[in-house]
């Protein structure tokens, strides 16, 4: 019986911890570029100790225009690289970049973005009569006839365990990074990609979890009441 109570206790707290990644992914519905968290599932692991870790979809969410020259989408493998304040590279498929000051591609919260011959600068183009920036399918940066780079666009080998670090960005602690092939992935200008949530599937899962979190207290009501029975009785 306190075995059941014990059993019925943690599958509230697994069902408090879905319902809040759940919610975090409503509340992040349009967030750019955002991947919706897998609720929490247990894991068995060597010493048969039961782990519960969130895992993250990396599907693709659906492509909007912008006609914002500076928004880029991947389509495809791959994520764009953006190096933060501590000089570490994170993962994104929030392509909602701008120019800076000092002439360099960088996000929404001024982490520059990456590309494959370093941080992307214009600032020598931007006093230049031609300063319409172009983007290639391939990433190919140019200002007027000018190549400046090309973007960098990264693979990691297990997308589901990267580690979130703010909204869509992402690190990949303890794993091998490689630049995407060739051909795996396009990026197309003017455009972003929405997040991978839906709404109606997650309204779903929030409705049968509560359900079930119901369900779950109403046993240890039972199993508790049974309980404290069987000890009136044992004093009899």
């Amino acid at each position: 019986m306190i075995k059941g109570i014990y059993t019925a206790g943690r599958s509230l707290d697994q069902r408090i911890k879905n319902i809040d990644v759940i919610a975090n992914n409503l509340a992040n519905i349009n967030t750019t570029g955002y991947k919706r968290e897998i609720p929490f599932s247990e894991i068995i692991d060597q010493y048969d100790n039961v782990k519960i870790r969130k895992l993250t979809s990396q599907q693709q969410g659906e492509i909007l225009q912008t006609s914002n020259p500076l928004d880029l989408a991947i389509s495809g493998d791959g994520f764009f690289a953006v190096k933060n304040p501590e000089g570490n590279i994170e993962f994104t498929r929030d392509g909602r970049f701008k120019i800076n000051d000092e002439g360099f591609f960088v996000d929404g919260l001024g982490r520059k973005v990456m590309g494959k011959n370093g941080e992307i600068s214009v600032e020598e183009t931007l006093l230049a009569k031609e300063t319409a920036i172009r983007v290639g399918k391939g990433g190919e940066i140019k200002v007027g006839e000018k190549v400046i780079d090309t973007i960098l666009v990264l693979n990691v080998n297990d997308a589901s365990g990267l580690i979130r670090t703010s909204g869509s960005n992402f690190s990949a602690e303890g794993q091998e990074y490689t630049p995407a092939d060739e051909g795996s992935y396009s990026i197309s200008q003017g455009y972003l990609e929405e997040a991978n949530t839906n709404p109606i599937i997650e309204m779903e899962a929030m409705i049968q979890l509560n359900k079930e979190y119901e369900a779950a207290q109403k046993i240890i009501s039972a199993l508790d009441s049974s309980l404290g029975q069987a000890i009136e009785i044992g004093k009899i």
